[in-house]
């Protein structure tokens, strides 16, 4: 737990904010998740008339801001509105499940699965459900807070280059750019693909040289030899890593 606090901080102790506005751009999702679904010609087809990846992300970031702007007017009295309100903002464009079973690992991993029973399968798919709930709950709660301390840095999405996000390309990679406390922004780069019925998800993301995902994967890994392998424990004991982080920002 300490060595993942460390990583967070030692990466952005110059701008928290940077950090919790680009983790609720998209909250989740950004860990290396298990081989994705097949993507049909179908999917690859509706791509065709769905948004491009570029257009998802900056889509998102220009509600996102608009619901923080909101949120400042009610918050105080309605705390709760605006977690409910950023809760269905996010989770559409998010495959919460899937990003549970990549922070969870080798612990939750298709190889592990196809090794256990049918009872022992059907316990693992309930404690994924399970962890996919209590991660949404607890990412919402702590970097919303955080995300409330946004004051007005410019955000740029950088449209795609002319040969990027083609119809046929299943993964694409859009940048952002976060301009706040330093003279050169902050760039945050998030792995988009399409899933089976051909919508772009996100799959990973990294903020400057820090991989998100290989944080919350390593705090799971570490908190499950805490807990002597007992996943329920880990999991009723979890912890977002960067709450430190999200709290400060309000200091």
């Amino acid at each position: 737990m300490m060595q993942t606090k460390w990583m967070i901080a030692a990466g952005f102790a110059a701008s928290r904010k940077c950090l919790m506005l680009a983790l609720l751009v998209f909250g989740s999702a950004f860990a290396k998740a298990e081989p994705a679904e097949p993507v049909s010609q179908a999917a690859l087809s509706a791509q065709v008339e769905s948004p491009s990846a570029y257009q998802v992300v900056e889509t998102i970031t220009v509600q996102l801001l608009t619901l923080i702007d909101d949120a400042k007017t009610y918050v105080d009295e309605d705390e709760e509105r605006f977690f409910t309100e950023l809760d269905i903002l996010l989770r559409p464009f998010i495959d919460f499940r899937s990003f549970a079973r990549a922070v969870m690992g080798r612990h939750a991993s298709s190889k592990k699965m196809a090794a256990l029973s049918d009872t022992e399968s059907a316990k693992l798919n309930a404690q994924i459900d399970r962890f996919s709930e209590i991660f949404l709950s607890a990412l919402i709660q702590t970097y919303g807070k955080g995300l409330l301390a946004f004051d007005g840095e410019e955000i740029e999405v950088v449209p795609p280059a002319a040969n990027a996000d083609k119809p046929q390309s299943k993964k694409v990679v859009v940048k952002q750019l976060i301009y706040g406390d330093r003279k050169t922004p902050y760039e945050v780069q998030y792995s988009m693909r399409i899933d089976s019925e051909g919508h772009w998800r996100l799959r990973n993301m990294v903020v400057e040289s820090i991989n998100l995902g290989k944080i919350y994967r390593n705090q799971f890994d570490n908190a499950f030899k805490v807990a002597e392998g007992d996943i329920d424990r880990v999991i009723d004991g979890w912890i977002v890593a960067g709450a430190p982080e999200a709290a400060a920002m309000k200091n």
